[in-house]
């Protein structure tokens, strides 16, 4: 029966099969996507409802930099930890030939994360404020047991950035202000699967030859490590309208091109495929646009104690519709080397809807509340090991403590409530040499995930 398998199979699987090593970038936290809202710990207890038009603090360097006229100096330091809770239930997993997949269901997939916030406002004159940021706009952390059923489709992955935001805000006049601002994003990424060497030369070779020098399908596993990191640059522009009772905020954050390039590792590769140049050490890149997000929100005072607030928040995740990474030693004239990993990814556009109320119980005490639905750009059917992700409810709480005249800690905490049994039907695709297309599968993983996540942040804001 494997014999037979193995001889249908053997006239579309040449050398592309060589990447069965082929682990993506990033394919994942707490917003849509791998996209990071907690910029803001007050913020983050109202939900992050009015963000582009409350401009309470220096966070509105993120949110809309138009609010930094509200401002006229002030440090604003803190963070937020992001915990990811999730678990696989496996429906089935099986290899190419149909055989079932070996290992467990990976354990707790989700990690502890931290988002750090640093802010800080200056006033130039009655008319212009300077405004800096530092934020991590994009985040994830996945890490699944090393032996479970999807090793060959990811094991760990890791995508941190800092973001460098220098801003300026114009008062237009006693209702408007405008802002603007760069972005200068750094991102690291680090990525690793299992490797099956022993399928690989099956579908390569023959399995009678393999079985000669001890070759056999999840008996020869590899590990694959791809990291890379780079630079990518964008800007973020806003305007905001208020009088004493009500303020409305647009902000536009555009999309960044990022480079990344780093070096593929590959642990235990058999001399049978490096004396060919697969599997062996190699630089490479790759290339990953952060997408463009645009918010509309809205606070209005009802009297001296209650302020509401809401917003509309647009991110254009059909950016990410593949990912592609190129090895260093890959010569396309030739064909000779590592060539391409191409992993589909197919994200779509995504909204955001938020509301929250603040409550000034005393001079003291502020205390605020929200909620929010937050969709997610996974559509089912291109959902990966790699991001467990669904849409999600989010439940947020917090509270200000006013210690003295120029000086604030805030407090917050949220429940994020995401869909129950996330289903994934994954393959592991190669491309077709015959037909072209990218419809060869080298294993395939099914089931469902239940998964949650809890945010919680401190900071603290000093006026001067």
């Amino acid at each position: 029966m494997m014999q037979k398998k193995f001889q249908k199979l053997s006239g579309v699987l040449p050398r592309a099969l060589l990447l069965a090593a082929a682990t993506g970038l990033p394919a994942t936290t707490m917003a849509a996507g791998f996209q990071i809202t907690e910029q803001s710990v007050s913020g983050l207890g109202r939900a992050f409802a009015g963000g582009a038009a409350i401009a309470d603090d220096a966070s509105t360097i993120f949110y809309n930099p138009a609010g930094l006229t509200e401002l006229d100096g002030e440090l604003l330091l803190g963070a937020s930890l992001i915990s990811l809770g999730a678990d696989y239930d496996k429906t089935s997993a099986t290899t190419m030939f149909g055989d079932p997949l070996t290992g467990g269901e990976g354990g707790d997939v989700g990690k502890l994360g931290g988002v750090p916030i640093l802010y800080y406002v200056k006033r130039i004159n009655e008319d212009w404020v300077f405004g800096m940021g530092v934020n991590a706009p994009f985040g994830l952390s996945t890490d699944y047991d090393p032996d479970w059923v999807g090793r060959y489709q990811g094991i760990y992955s890791n995508v941190s950035t800092v973001n460098l935001n220098p801003s300026l805000a114009w008062q237009v006049n006693d209702n408007w202000s405008l802002g603007f601002g760069l972005d200068f994003m750094h991102m690291r990424v680090k990525l690793t699967s299992a490797v099956d060497y022993g399928t690989i030369c099956y579908a390569q070779v023959n399995p009678v030859t393999c079985n000669a020098v001890g070759f056999a399908p999840q008996q020869n596993d590899g590990l694959a490590v791809v990291e890379g990191d780079g630079w990518g640059y964008g800007f973020n522009i806003g305007a905001r309208w208020s009088n004493d009772v009500t303020s409305v905020g647009l902000h536009y954050r555009s999309g960044i091109d990022e480079d990344l390039e780093g070096d593929a590792t590959f642990v235990n590769a058999p001399a049978l495929f490096t004396a060919q140049g697969t599997f062996v050490d190699t630089g490479i890149s790759a290339e990953f646009k952060a997408p463009e997000s645009i918010e509309l929100a809205i606070t209005h005072r009802i009297n001296d104690s209650f302020l509401l607030s809401g917003s509309i928040n647009y991110t254009g995740w059909d950016s990410f519709q593949e990912l592609v990474v190129n090895y260093d030693n890959f010569d396309t004239a030739t064909g000779a080397g590592q060539p391409p990993t191409e992993v589909p990814e197919n994200w779509e556009n995504v909204m955001r809807y938020s509301v929250g109320l603040d409550w000034t119980y005393s001079p003291e005490w502020t205390f605020r509340a929200g909620v929010a639905m937050d969709e997610t750009p996974v559509v089912d059917e291109w959902r990966t090991p790699r991001l467990p992700d669904s849409d999600r409810t989010w439940l947020a709480f917090g509270a200000t403590w006013h210690l003295g005249e120029n000086l604030e800690m805030d407090a917050a905490y949220a429940h994020l409530f995401l869909d129950g049994s996330i289903p994934i039907n994954s393959d592991q695709l190669v491309r077709n040499p015959e037909t072209g297309a990218l419809d060869v599968s080298l294993n395939n993983l099914q089931g469902s995930y239940d998964a949650s996540a809890d945010i919680a942040g401190l900071e603290l804001r000093w006026r001067f």
